[in-house]
């Protein structure tokens, strides 16, 4: 009979590419983790995988073995799921994964509100990059991985779970003295004279920005090449570029009287997931997570329109008073 560990280390081995990432995830060393795929390799009479530059790749047998045990490791952790249900505990470790933006607003509230109702709970956070953190759920490393759509899910889509969990629109982001700060929404074809500043790390939303000015008919001059959005934003700062992000990355610089931040037209989105194990939403403390993510998410809609509509007002009445 095939061991059900072994399976879930060449499953592991297929999301994360190394027997070192590996033996790191499920706490093992390298030739512990080595020993056991070889064994593996011995029940099945079949070579699963093979080395590929720094990394493994598996055969056509290992990816057919990995996508036939894929149901069986499904259907056990249904079952672990459904007696930690039995339980109806809220208790025990919780594991959650998100990018920048989540991390510093649904996950900080969604921690408050769990840990006053049932401060039993074992919470962890890890911040990563969505890319990251789907191959952290999919190995089993995190429980619960937010993500957005800037990546491409669909070669884990038979391992994990998918929840939606918010739709982010793009802003405008300028100084505050910009010729267009006092608008209700910008059309990205008035933007078509102006020097930009984009985060050339964030790579699929600078594609999506890009293709939105070539839509507009022009191409987006690009005078500031950043590496994160701080830096983005401290470019637009000085009045010398303007940028787009994403809204929920912006309540700071929508509070800051130094920034104005306008909606963009035509409407640009980038949707929010959690991404987790089939079946794992079946445990009461993930549950609880779940209940509290979806309790804390409509507390920052229209949020960041909002800040920035009362710093314009802040702006106008000191433009009055003086």
């Amino acid at each position: 009979m095939l061991n059900l560990s072994r399976l879930h280390l060449l499953s592991e081995l297929a999301v994360l590419g190394t027997i070192a990432k590996v033996a790191e995830a499920v706490n093992l060393t390298r030739p512990a983790v080595s020993q056991q795929l070889a064994i593996l390799e011995q029940e099945t009479g079949a070579v699963l995988f093979e080395r590929s530059g720094r990394g493994v790749r598996l055969t056509l047998a290992g990816e057919s073995l990995v996508a036939r045990s894929a149901k069986v490791l499904d259907l056990v952790n249904e079952i672990e799921a459904d007696l930690a249900s039995a339980k109806g505990a809220v208790a025990g470790e919780v594991r959650i994964s998100a990018f920048g933006s989540v991390a510093t607003t649904f996950i900080p509230a969604v921690f408050e509100d769990l840990l006053r109702e049932f401060p039993q709970l074992d919470l962890r956070f890890e911040e990563l990059e969505p890319g990251e953190s789907l191959k952290a759920a999919a190995a089993k490393q995190v429980d619960l991985a937010l993500v957005d759509d800037s990546i491409s899910a669909e070669a884990l889509s038979s391992m994990l779970y998918f929840r939606p969990v918010y739709e982010d629109h793009f802003s405008v982001v300028m100084a505050a003295n910009h010729r267009l700060a006092k608008e209700a929404s910008i059309q990205v074809s008035e933007l078509s004279s102006e020097n930009w500043a984009i985060n050339r790390n964030a790579q699929t939303y600078k594609a999506q920005i890009v293709n939105a000015c070539h839509e507009a008919g022009y191409t987006p001059r690009v005078v500031a090449s950043c590496r994160n959005m701080a830096a983005t934003l401290e470019m637009v700062r000085t009045g010398y570029v303007v940028t787009v992000l994403p809204a929920l990355a912006l309540r700071a610089a929508a509070a800051d009287p130094a920034f104005a931040v306008v909606p963009v037209a035509p409407l640009m989105v980038r949707r929010i997931f959690v991404a987790m194990v089939q079946g794992t939403f079946r445990r009461p403390a993930i549950a609880a997570v779940l209940r509290a993510l979806d309790g804390v998410v409509p507390r920052f809609a229209g949020t960041t329109q909002s800040l920035n509509s009362d710093a314009r007002a802040k702006r106008t009445e000191g433009v009055l008073s003086d």
